[in-house]
């Protein structure tokens, strides 16, 4: 006896208006039946059936996606992340609002099935093609890196994670993208006539302010939400109960920070040594960065300045003022020296006095510093110039002392 063929619970099969059979597959989900086809023959929608099943007992089957019109529109996925990201990330609610208006713009009204690798790099060529400050003097116009596209690319990704996640999209196209290189940021520190253009353009009042962050390396969270209660300004030390290590930290004071802070008169209204416009909360730093630092930066003309580099500023005059590594880590409050290195080369009269050492090492008090030379060739004289013939890597390990 013929043994019966295979019968797929879910499939039936219907005549298309040529008279040509095309598969359905019939699913059950939430209580009612959903239909979903057509398939050209019946190993494709046996195909759909088995995966859509699997999907079921994972809970991640979505038949909307399925349904004629494509995927969610690009537009509902990133308000959905921006609405779980704003209790988890209430700090970077700017970024995160600026990068999600720009994709919504670029593929507004569009599907997630829109996102291509193709579409990406339109995406990525239409931002380096952005005109972010318009030269002058016939200069060109300075149009946006590509680090900062990186930034929108990853952006994206991330959010593009989340919905493969729940099964909403097959695979994250970002992925395929190779991003662009970036290369190594230089440390940024302000010459003294850098300086004075800065201050001069910040004013009266906001010039202190950051000369004060050059004088004590203090990062911006750590000098905004600074309280009088942590000045004590007859020893000179600043207490910082909240830092980005974790721990309380202290902040010694040289005469002059002493003098810009005895000049503020913020303790007559507010515990906050740089309070906002309302005395009872401090200096916001993202009000600061838009309404004061971006448009002082802007005016001088000078090439871009973050606060941050007021803090490396600080870290670059220790080491060209002869601080050896150990030292500029801990008025840095670093736990280790390995972010000090970036400074050694700013320190080369330490770095002098280091190679000198090792010509000395071992020599008596009287010794002269003179030796002689093989017969027939002149004599050489062994000093700190003959650093030719120091190595890079003990010069490093010279300027670690």
């Amino acid at each position: 006896m013929a043994r019966a063929g295979r019968k797929d619970r879910g499939l039936f099969s219907k005549l298309d208006s040529a008279g040509k059979p095309v598969w359905f597959v019939r699913l059950y989900h939430e209580g009612r039946a959903r239909q979903f086809g057509s398939f050209p023959n019946k190993t494709k929608a046996r195909e759909f059936y088995e995966k859509s099943k699997l999907e079921q007992k994972e809970g991640k089957f979505f038949p909307d996606r399925y349904q004629q019109g494509g995927f969610d529109l690009v537009d509902t996925v990133i308000d959905r992340y921006l609405l779980t990201v704003a209790t988890r990330k209430p700090k970077n609610q700017v970024a995160e609002r600026y990068f999600g208006a720009w994709w919504k713009r670029y593929f507004q009204g569009r599907r997630l099935n829109a996102v291509t690798v193709h579409a990406l790099e339109e995406a990525r060529q239409s931002l380096l093609k952005t005109v972010i400050a318009e030269g002058k003097n016939g200069a060109p116009d300075k149009l946006m890196t590509p680090q900062r596209v990186n930034r929108y690319m990853a952006w994206l990704r991330h959010v593009l994670n989340g919905v493969v996640r729940d099964g909403k999209l097959p695979n994250n196209p970002v992925l395929k993208l190779k991003m662009y290189k970036e290369p190594k940021g230089k440390t940024r520190f302000l010459s003294m006539e850098e300086e004075r253009i800065l201050l001069d353009k910040l004013g009266p009042i906001y010039g202190p302010w950051a000369r004060l962050a050059i004088l004590t390396g203090l990062r911006q969270a750590e000098q905004f939400h600074l309280q009088w209660k942590d000045v004590d300004l007859e020893r000179g030390i600043l207490t910082l109960p909240t830092t980005k290590a974790g721990g309380v930290q202290y902040a010694p004071l040289n005469d002059e920070a002493k003098t810009i802070l005895r000049t503020l008169n913020s303790w007559q209204r507010s515990k906050w040594v740089f309070p906002s416009k309302n005395p009872a909360t401090p200096m916001d730093a993202r009000n600061f960065y838009h309404y004061v630092w971006v448009p002082t930066v802007t005016a001088t003309g000078m090439e871009w300045v973050t606060w941050h580099d007021l803090r490396h500023t600080f870290a670059s005059r220790l080491a060209m003022n002869g601080q050896n590594e150990g030292t500029i880590a801990a008025l840095l409050r670093h736990s280790t020296t390995a972010l000090v290195k970036r400074y050694a080369h700013l320190s080369p009269s330490h770095l002098k006095a280091a190679v000198e050492g090792v010509a000395e090492f071992g020599k008596g008090a009287g010794e002269s510093t003179e030796r002689r030379a093989p017969e027939g060739q002149p004599e050489a004289v062994s000093s700190g110039t003959a650093t030719d013939t120091v190595t890079a890597g003990s010069v490093e390990e010279a300027g670690k002392r």
